[in-house]
């Protein structure tokens, strides 16, 4: 692809050779390991093209790859018919429909295709990682409820759990502990009675003597209450499946029975009616042979028996539909997942509230231990603890049999909807999942409401204990309650509650009287606190003086400098901003400005040049300066644009992408070059004539002639200019010498425009090249040197001759003053 350099836009060319090139038929060239490298490094050139090899090599894998093995598998002699194994994440949870099959031996058949059918094939690839998905939630789904309502992982764990209550009560309730309480309690009492208070001494004597009656009963057997057979847990359990049934229309249920007949339900109506929907179109079971048939395939885990099965049993569109899988299958699928995912949402949340509640029971029954022990005899928090490990037992049980309520009737309710519904399974999925997330909502609002319920109540006993039935005297200012707590008004919520403490221990790892007691560490309770508050004192030498102070933001300010100098170079090019001319251009004025190349690369990623052209416009820039120290030239500026046109010459066939920068880079050195030759020189036509004629042939003889006339007249037979038939004086010796100068400056700077027009055409860059040489030849014989090896360029092929700078690039660049 041919572009203008001078535009900014990216010139490809190829790296590899063309027929006519003599490289093109080197056979080193074509061994596999070359063209391998070189087929690698095409590819990493670009980001499309790696970003194009990535996907086709993902399509090859998840696609042909996997139809070549399907077709050498099914290929050999003697396979047997394909099957599937139930699936081992699901089968331990034992999930059964009413007609006896394992849920995780279900399968969505469908023609799995081949080489010769890639569209089946693929089809197959998305449905079996969707329907893998959607397997798993549902059988889970169906699972969670039906354990949480039969209790059986509550039997798992009660017996050790009243072994553990039994023996923390034998360590806890002991005769010593006891009398301690009791005289703690004791001590309150006569402290109110001292007081005057004789309401609440009363009130603390009746509350002692509550306790200790209550303590003999349940510290006898603690958990029992809520863990047996007839515990509350199983009572709440029972009531609400009772009350669910009812509400449904069965009058004496079972509540064992009917988890069962639940759990067999949900399957039904979650996982085996939407498979045979999404798989055949329509609901199989609705022909009893065919269920039958669709049972035992799946049963037998076999794809083959199960259509041929729908075939036998007169179903045409399943057999047909598993045959020729669609892609509404798909969306089908998507749906099905969406709407089961909702629906056994709600589900789950009940069940897991159902959990969550017995487990709340069973940890607040642990703590009343400890009060019915010692803490109900003691006035205060303690004593109001033990109130509320009570009042939340009984309030958790409560909580149990609400959620068992509202999920039986949501299982009921459902079962009966898909009876009603007559196989229409996606309206129920579709209607059901809208009206859901409502239910969740508003569960959770009830939920929040029972909670509040409880912390009322709690509070309510609390303050009545507390409190003495008097709101006067000295137990009545504020809220006893609170004051019991030692927490003002904040309430029983709040009381021994972890968040508490963890606020505790924040307001005094963050309080500044912490940090003067550790020596002026902040937070020193924190992690990394001793790094943080070595770091701060680092600050606090370095922020000492003033002028320290505005050093530590020196760099900052350094760099949005070199960001100010970075714009000016991409107004300076005339290019369009994120371009490799206007890179090459910022990049020159950044080290030209500040004389550094460490901020080039930052400066140009803030003035809005991206990574990739601002590190190529660095790295040619840094070439340049560093090669042209290499240069013995007067002038710097000309030193740097031989640089910059040899490593332009040098990557102009072997690297492409970076001969553009390189090329950008020696636009942006010769501008700099010719603006030290601005012109404004004037001389006679004659004078500049022979000017023109030493820069068409330049000799070192002529200089020193030019040389020695501009120091003074000459005499003898040094070698003499004239003109006019007469010899150089002083001054125009002086003037031609500056307008050579100027010349050479003007033709590099129209040779490169003249490249930057067609970057292929190479005739131009040895006329470029020509013109650099001789103006690298004057400034040295100027300066009195000899010509080297490291400033010569090479010289033009005499058997090629050079073109000629066009008149319409040379002559707009030259001073209309004249020269």
């Amino acid at each position: 692809m041919r572009s203008l350099l001078g535009s900014g836009i990216r010139l490809d060319r190829p790296s590899f050779g063309m027929p006519w090139e003599p490289q093109f038929w080197d056979a080193e060239r074509w061994r596999p390991q070359m063209v391998f490298r070189r087929f690698r490094a095409w590819i990493a050139a670009s980001r499309r093209r790696r970003r194009t090899a990535w996907i086709v090599l993902a399509l090859f894998v998840l696609f042909v790859f996997p139809g070549l093995v399907h077709a050498v598998s099914i290929a050999q002699p003697g396979t047997a018919t394909q099957g599937t194994a139930p699936n081992t994440a699901t089968s331990w949870m034992n999930v059964k429909d009413s007609y006896g099959v394992n849920a995780s031996s279900y399968m969505l058949v469908v023609d799995r295709g081949g080489v010769l059918n890639l569209g089946n094939f693929a089809l197959w690839i998305i449905l079996m990682p969707l329907f893998a998905v959607w397997q798993l939630l549902s059988i889970t789904g169906v699972w969670l409820p039906a354990k949480a309502l039969d209790f059986q992982w509550l039997n798992l764990i009660s017996a050790p759990l009243q072994a553990m209550a039994r023996n923390l009560t034998a360590q806890i309730a002991t005769p010593l502990m006891a009398s301690t309480a009791l005289a703690i309690g004791a001590f309150f009492v006569g402290y109110f009675i001292v007081r005057a208070l004789y309401a609440k001494a009363v009130t603390q004597v009746a509350t002692m003597i509550v306790f200790a009656i209550a303590g003999v009963f349940f510290l006898a057997n603690p958990l029992s209450e809520a863990l047996s057979d007839h515990g509350l847990l199983v009572q709440g359990r029972d009531l609400g499946l009772s009350v669910a049934a009812g509400l449904n229309g069965n009058s004496n249920p079972n509540p064992n029975q009917l988890v069962a007949t639940l759990g067999a339900t949900m399957t039904d109506n979650f996982v085996r009616l939407p498979l045979q929907v999404w798989n055949t179109g329509h609901v199989v079971d609705s022909n009893p042979s065919c269920r039958a048939a669709w049972s035992a395939g799946m049963t037998a885990g076999s794809e083959d028996r199960v259509r041929n099965g729908m075939r036998s049993c007169g179903d045409g569109a399943a057999y047909a539909a598993m045959g020729n899988p669609g892609v509404g299958q798909i969306g089908a699928g998507l749906l099905l997942l969406l709407c089961a995912v909702i629906l056994l949402a709600f589900a789950a949340y009940l069940s897991i509230k159902i959990m969550w509640a017995a487990l709340d029971l069973i940890y607040y029954g642990f703590a009343s231990i400890f009060g019915f022990a010692a803490g109900g005899f003691i006035y205060g928090p303690t004593q109001t603890f033990t109130v509320r490990c009570v009042v939340h037992g009984f309030i958790s049980a409560g909580k149990m049999g609400f959620f068992v309520i509202a999920l039986g009737i949501y299982e009921l309710l459902l079962g009966s909807l898909f009876r009603a519904a007559n196989g229409q399974i996606m309206v129920v999925f579709v209607i059901g999942a809208g009206v859901e997330i409502i239910a969740i909502i508003q569960v959770r609002r009830l939920s929040r409401n029972i909670d509040d319920a409880n912390d009322w109540v709690t509070n309510r006993i609390g303050a009545a204990i507390q409190s003495g039935g008097s709101s006067g005297g000295g137990g009545g200012g504020g809220s006893a309650l609170g004051m019991g707590l030692g927490m003002g008004n904040s309430g029983a919520a709040n009381s021994l509650s972890p968040l508490a403490m963890l606020g505790a221990v924040s307001t005094i790892n963050s309080s500044p009287v912490t940090a003067w007691m550790f020596g002026g560490r902040l937070n020193p309770l924190s992690p990394f606190s001793r790094v943080d508050h070595v770091d701060k004192k680092n600050k606090a030498r370095g922020l000492s003086s003033r002028d320290l102070r505005m050093a530590a933001h020196g760099s900052a300010y350094d760099r949005v400098s070199a960001a100010d100098f970075a714009r000016q170079g991409i107004t300076r090019s005339g290019a369009r901003r994120n371009s490799e001319r206007a890179a090459a251009f910022a990049a020159e004025n950044v080290a030209h400005t500040t004389g550094m190349m460490g901020s080039v690369q930052y400066a140009l990623r803030m003035a809005g040049i991206s990574w990739g052209r601002g590190q190529r416009a660095t790295i040619a820039r840094a070439d340049i300066i560093r090669h042209a120290d290499d240069e013995p030239l007067a002038s710097k500026h000309l030193g740097r644009v031989v640089a910059a046109h040899k490593h332009f010459e040098r990557d102009f066939h072997t690297n492409p992408r970076m001969m553009m920068a390189r090329f950008h880079g020696l636009e942006a050195s010769v501008d700099r070059y010719r603006g030290d030759y601005q012109g404004g020189v004037h001389i006679s036509e004659d004078l500049a004539q022979l000017g023109r004629d030493y820069i068409d042939n330049p000799r070192k003889a002529w200089i020193d002639a030019l040389q020695a006339h501009a120091e003074g007249p000459v005499t003898g037979s040094s070698p003499r200019l004239r003109i006019n038939g007469r010899d150089l004086d002083q001054t125009e010796a002086d003037r031609l010498r500056s307008w050579i100068a100027n010349e050479h400056a003007l033709r590099v700077q129209a040779a490169t425009n003249w490249v930057a027009q067609n970057p292929d055409d190479f005739d131009r860059i040895r006329v470029l090249r020509s013109e650099i040489d001789k103006a690298a030849q004057t400034d040295q014989w100027q300066a009195g040197r000899n010509i080297t090896g490291a400033v010569s360029l090479p010289q033009p092929d005499p058997a090629h001759p050079l073109p000629q700078i066009p008149p319409e690039i040379l002559n707009p660049l030259r001073n209309p003053r004249g020269r």
